[in-house]
């Protein structure tokens, strides 16, 4: 695809924290840095590809940790870069550990505290057995299990439709219909939108 966008985006500014993007990779990955406006603390979400844009989108913050939301190789491919470059440890959910072939710390779900910020990290499975997304009051980062029109992929053979399905239903379609979507590729949409279409996506089967 060939990134189509550059520099850092603003994507999300709530009344403590922000979340802003680069746009990196082959195939335009979402780098994500939560950022927590009183302490200046930030979490790094999948580190794709290109330190140089991620340097750019820390800018002063003090990453805390990287997160990854799942172990497809596209997502943490400046993971070991950036833990160099940040002194901040990688993160990824031990199921995914087979998956993304190389070293992780456990990311375990339940709270994530970004300096003044609590965040929270929810077990996803369907389009890999160890995807996550990230909650914080007002928006979610979904990684590769929520996208605007529907779940990711589930070709894989780790992959389960059935799964992300509920995945999605018990843990995204909980949240306020205002709530912003973040996915792991594209553009950001809310989960009133998309979950008026989860019949449709069901009856289609993907």
């Amino acid at each position: 695809m060939g990134n189509t966008q550059s520099g850092v985006q603003d994507c999300y500014q709530g009344d403590r924290f922000s979340v802003s993007r680069v746009v990196v990779g082959p195939i335009d990955n979402n780098a994500y840095l939560i950022r927590c406006k009183r302490t200046g603390m930030s979490v790094l979400v999948d580190a794709a590809d290109d330190i140089d844009q991620l340097t750019q989108l820390v800018g002063d913050s003090t990453v805390k940790s990287i997160v990854t939301t799942h172990g497809h190789w596209d997502h943490h491919q400046a993971a070991d870069d950036a833990s160099q470059q940040f002194g901040a440890p990688t993160l990824l959910h031990p199921l995914d550990r087979d998956i993304a072939g190389k070293a992780f710390e456990a990311l375990d779900p339940g709270p994530l505290s970004i300096g003044e910020v609590d965040a929270t990290v929810v077990h996803t499975p369907g389009h890999t057995p160890g995807s996550v997304c990230v909650i914080l009051d007002g928006v979610v980062l979904t990684g590769d299990t929520l996208f605007p029109g529907g779940p990711g992929a589930t070709r894989f053979d780790h992959s389960s439709f059935p799964t992300i399905i509920e995945s999605i239903r018990s843990h995204l379609f909980t949240l306020p219909d205002e709530t912003v979507v973040l996915p792991g590729h594209g553009d950001s949409t809310t989960i009133g939108k998309e979950r008026d279409q989860l019949d449709a996506w069901i009856a289609r089967g993907w």
